[in-house]
């Protein structure tokens, strides 16, 4: 009986952990795999060292010392860090306004765009002068409030906030409409392949959150976006 009592708790912690690492980000295993390797080498080297098992123990602890002074020297990154996020993933996210096709860097937060119609079609904002852009954004005013938004989002991006100080007109457009959002519009926003997992909407909405929440001088139109994005393929599930 009492053994039927444990089988049974080890099951129950065996489904909690495997859903903890379905539901955990990637830099929470990394972490957590971290910590359990540290945690093994010690106490293998602690073994050897209660047994008297010279030999062994002091290549290992030399190889554990140098290890650690290699990743101090790199800033506490080790090979390990890429699985976390780290490393440059060179994924993107694209927006589309009835003018613009927005990109946004998932590694560098760079935000360009191509324009779509009018004078400057198939340009893109990066191409631009400072009174090109904002041509561009006045004659948006009338008929696309989300393209406004962008550009200006932009112009901060690219030129601070000073820019506002010289340009007519730069009051703040109408809340731009957010209608609905397909399921593959929500995959480009996030820059994900469609099937993608829970976990990997999830930490591709924390990243770009960071990157646009008007918070950090980003852009509210973009936070929606990525929000509607992450709400519509979680709420799927």
């Amino acid at each position: 009986m009492v053994w039927l009592l444990y089988g049974v708790l080890a099951l129950g912690v065996l489904v909690l952990v495997a859903r903890w690492f379905v539901d955990a980000e990637p830099r929470q295993i990394v972490r957590l795999l971290r910590w359990l390797g540290i945690a093994l080498a010690a106490a293998v080297l602690g073994f050897l060292a209660m047994r008297g098992l010279w030999p062994l123990f002091v290549p290992l602890l030399m190889g554990a010392l140098m290890y650690l002074r290699r990743r101090r020297a790199q800033g506490g990154r080790s090979a390990w860090s890429g699985l976390g996020g780290s490393q440059p993933s060179g994924k993107t996210s694209e927006v589309r306004t009835e003018s613009l096709r927005m990109t946004l860097d998932h590694d560098s937060g760079s935000l360009d765009g191509t324009i779509l119609r009018g004078q400057f079609a198939g340009r893109t904002l990066g191409t631009l002068a400072e009174a090109e852009l904002i041509e561009l954004r006045d004659a948006c005013r009338d008929d696309d409030p989300e393209s406004v938004q962008l550009i200006e989002t932009y112009l901060d991006r690219r030129l601070g906030p000073e820019w506002r100080q010289g340009a007519e007109g730069s009051a703040e457009p109408p809340a731009a409409s957010t209608g609905p959002m397909t399921r593959e519009e929500a995959f480009a926003v996030l820059g994900l392949e469609p099937g993608a997992s829970d976990g990997d909407i999830r930490e591709a909405h924390h990243r770009l959150m960071k990157k646009v929440h008007p918070d950090q001088g980003g852009s509210t139109f973009l936070a929606t976006k990525i929000n509607q994005a992450k709400d519509l393929l979680l709420g799927d599930r």
